[in-house]
């Protein structure tokens, strides 16, 4: 029912009220109230798209139906407004909407959209919020309320799908790279790589969600980089270089690069960032040992560990043990080398311990072709290129127990198909950096950042992982 001047209707309660009490001064006066407040609103069950499988395997659309009536709404008295901060899922029909609304005494109307006039609500309407409705209430004493703004919020986006782009027109002034290894510091993404001019060290800024162009560190670069062992700690990205390869840092603010001290090392394993140690292998007469570099000190491990292959891109991860702050756990990973080896090779190191172990996974990781590891989502996740019957980035693999059990993820988390293409298409050199989780006005940051041999760029990052706060 429309109606064009619910307001009279309010005033016609009222007027009703005093008449009888003039007529009879036995009949005691009603004073009603002029609260005009909504206290509580509510959905109840919608429809929503999803995407099941039919019998041939195959995706195919059909309409459920979703129990809403847990979703809270927020009601702001002071602004006026209502509105479900938990967005409802993707697909959600919000066009023929059942509310359940608790008001003060009197009448409430609504405006429907398309409409100019004011409808009594009930709680039987089917109401389209597709754009925002407004509510007043009409108190039985005349009184008219400030109408109120209802939104329902919906998700644009699977919240736990990952969502890429690709940046083809930023390539590397030095031109391809190969042998690539990609760090990220300070807002910049930085690749070590190799060409037939040598080796080079360029940077991209992606502080702001998306990347510059690339911009090559030039000063102070000394020759023969192992671009594998490039490894930011702090504030500084060390890595050896030259024939006894020696240690460097690269200072992230500066972009300078200078010599630390006088050791020399075979490789550098990786960084624990909470003790701001590195974790590196020396050459001595007995082989290769394994020990740490802190505050210019190299201090080799009680248990040598010597079964680091040599070559090849170490990726490591630190976290802090559940139950004491002051114990790390490192999970270092890399391909093996060693022929018809089946699974990718993971060492593990518990700060307590002090030693490097090879860990005996349950589920162990597929020996991928230029394997990569990154730590994103409180998980470890690992993809490269092909292994057997495994095609190139066909899938991320997962690990919530540091390494010991990897899964293929089958869901939401996935590559584009090009990128299987792309990988060949760049002669299988890529590398990778992620962007921590940040909270400025223009960056949310979680991004996974892949650099392909010629400097062009794919971005991808979980969608809830770059949705504003609401609370």
């Amino acid at each position: 029912m429309k109606i064009k001047f619910l307001p009279l209707i309010a005033v016609f309660f009222a007027a009703t009220s005093i008449m009888t009490s003039c007529l009879d001064n036995d009949v005691d006066q009603i004073t009603y109230t002029s609260e005009t407040s909504i206290t509580g609103f509510s959905l109840g069950t919608l429809h929503i798209d999803r995407v099941g499988k039919d019998k041939n395997g195959l995706d195919s659309p059909y309409v459920d139906t979703l129990d809403c009536s847990n979703y809270p709404f927020t009601i702001d008295q002071i602004n006026r407004t209502i509105t479900n901060k938990d967005s409802l899922p993707v697909g959600t029909h919000i066009d023929k909407v059942i509310t359940s609304i608790t008001y003060d005494a009197g009448m409430l109307g609504y405006t429907p959209k398309g409409s100019d006039h004011d409808t009594i609500w009930t709680s039987t309407d089917s109401i389209d919020f597709t754009d925002p409705v407004e509510f007043k209430v009409y108190a039985y004493s005349g009184v008219e309320g400030k109408p109120y703004t209802i939104t329902i919020n919906v998700h644009k986006q699977e919240p736990d799908t990952i969502s890429w782009k690709k940046f083809d027109t930023q390539l590397f002034n030095a031109g391809n790279l190969s042998e690539q290894k990609a760090v990220y510091a300070n807002g910049k993404v930085y690749v070590f790589g190799k060409n037939g001019n040598g080796t080079h060290i360029e940077y991209s800024d992606v502080s702001n969600d998306n990347p510059t162009s690339w911009v090559a560190v030039t000063k102070n670069v000394p020759a023969d980089i192992d671009t594998y062992s490039a490894t930011a700690c702090a504030e500084y990205i060390y890595f050896l270089a030259g024939t006894n390869k020696q240690l460097y840092k690269l200072d992230v603010n500066s972009n300078e690069i200078t010599s630390v001290g006088r050791e020399t090392f075979e490789m550098l394993i990786g960084e624990n960032d909470i003790k701001s140690e590195l974790y590196a292998v020396k050459e001595g007469e007995k082989g290769r040992k394994s020990g740490i570099y802190k505050e210019n000190t190299w201090t080799e491990d009680a248990n040598p560990f010597t079964l680091f292959p040599a070559g090849k891109p170490f990726f490591s991860n630190t976290t802090t043990a559940s139950y004491n702050s002051d114990i790390t756990t490192t999970i270092a990973l890399c391909n093996s080398t060693t022929a018809n080896d089946t699974a990718a090779l993971v060492f593990n190191r518990i700060s307590s311990d002090n030693k490097w172990e090879k860990r005996m996974q349950n589920l162990p990781l597929p020996n991928l072709e230029n394997v990569t590891m990154i730590y994103y989502d409180g998980k470890l996740y690992a993809f490269g290129g092909g292994y057997g019957e495994i095609k190139p980035f066909s899938q991320f693999y997962c690990s919530t127990d540091n390494g010991l059990c990897w899964r293929p993820v089958t869901e939401c988390m996935a590559f584009p198909a090009e990128f299987s293409e792309l990988y060949t298409a760049h002669s299988k050199n890529y590398s990778c950096a992620v962007t921590p989780k940040l909270e400025s006005e223009t960056s949310r940051g979680n991004f996974i950042w892949i650099v392909w041999e010629d400097g062009s760029i794919c971005r991808g990052r979980i969608n809830r992982l770059g949705f504003t706060p609401k609370w």
